[in-house]
């Protein structure tokens, strides 16, 4: 207003009549006058630039902050509920498994059918799962009292002892222990309900009928097992080290189309009846130092892609002191035609009277003591 004020005032002086050098100085005035008239303009544009920019970033750091709070408040959100359903999963993990140790029947098949829903629903508990069910089959069982292969689909009866409903019942729990694992265990279809190739480990465990058909695993450890009745593993695949050492076959051992990734440990394995392994490929060697064998054992048609090895005291039946004779069960037939060996040991120690033929470098043939 005051640069407008003077610039009326300088214009009606310069209608006056004056000098040339009097107007020549209001004509400077003037040009000094719109410069400092320009100069505020620009000034006061400059201003209104600088707080606009400045409303501007003020704005996007609110709305930043804003952004910041709301992604602040979800992943709070996110990780209480992933809390309270971590501790939801633990809580009933931690109760169906003191309902496995009831000592009713009923509970323990409730605690792993509540274990069952767990692993199905969380991928990240299959394992443990898996874990807590082979450590109840390992818990002591002892071999039952009566005759299970002739009574096993019979009911319970009146009368019968206590001790016998009490082993007929832990039976039942048993059986759907391991039908629970050889169900989930089978090869991954992408169901929530296969779980995938996991670790067993039934070391030193009682398995009655055992059928492991079909199924995925990774490492697997029978130490010291006792199998009664069948024990079932056809075209199952191992995917790490297996170990069956020491482990008892009370009746049939069938591996027929089984698949051994990696070594497959038989040592000191007791066969009581016949072993099946037909078209089964043992992939990283397969030892069956100091086995018994006490039928037939059938492993045509397999492979044996490093090696297959026996020692002298291979033996089919129980030895006389410290004397080993392969005569004693002259019903015991290794059978062997059709398979293919990559290498026996470098100083295989095979039966007596064993013997096999070399065509090229791959081994095929029948071995038979007979």
């Amino acid at each position: 207003m005051i640069a407008l004020a003077t610039w009326l005032l300088v214009g009606q002086v310069a209608t006056a009549p004056t000098s040339d050098a009097a107007r020549a100085e209001l004509d400077a005035i003037r040009t000094a006058l719109s410069l400092a008239v320009g100069t505020g303009g620009a000034f006061a544009l400059w201003l209104a630039a600088r707080r606009q920019r400045s409303t501007e970033i003020q704005i996007k750091e609110t709305i930043a902050a804003t952004a910041e709070d709301q992604r602040h408040r979800e992943r709070v959100q996110l990780a209480t509920e992933f809390d309270l359903t971590e501790r939801r999963i633990t809580e009933l993990y931690a109760k169906a498994v003191e309902q496995i140790g009831s000592d009713k029947a009923p509970v323990r098949l409730g605690g792993l059918y509540a274990l069952e829903r767990l692993a199905n629903a969380n991928p990240t508990l299959r394992q443990a799962v898996v874990n807590v069910i082979c450590a109840y089959l390992r818990m002591p069982f002892p071999k039952p009292s009566w005759d299970y292969d002739r009574s096993r689909a019979a009911a319970m009866k009146s009368g019968m002892s206590e001790t016998e409903r009490q082993e007929r019942e832990e039976l039942q729990v048993r059986l759907a222990a391991q039908e629970m694992l050889a169900d989930h265990l089978r090869e991954a279809d992408g169901s929530p309900e296969k779980w995938g190739p996991l670790d067993i480990d039934l070391s030193r465990a009682v398995l009655i009928d055992f059928r492991l058909e079909r199924c995925s695993v990774g490492k697997a450890r029978f130490h010291g097992t006792q199998f009664l009745v069948v024990a079932r593993f056809d075209k199952t695949v191992f995917g790490g080290e297996t170990w069956f050492y020491q482990s008892d076959f009370d009746q049939l051992a069938s591996f027929s189309g089984a698949k051994f990734l990696d070594r497959a440990i038989f040592t000191g394995a007791r066969f009581g009846w016949h072993l099946l392994a037909r078209g089964a490929r043992f992939l990283g060697g397969v030892w069956l130092y100091h086995s018994e064998f006490r039928g037939r054992c059938d492993f045509r048609d397999g492979e044996f892609s490093q090696f297959i090895q026996f020692d002298e005291q291979a033996k089919r039946g129980k030895p006389s002191g410290d004397a080993t004779s392969w005569d004693e069960f002259p019903g015991t037939r290794f059978n062997f035609r059709g398979a293919k060996i990559g290498q026996l040991a470098e100083e295989p120690t095979l039966p007596d009277r064993w013997n096999v033929s070399a065509d090229g470098m791959t081994y095929r043939g029948e071995l038979d003591p007979s």
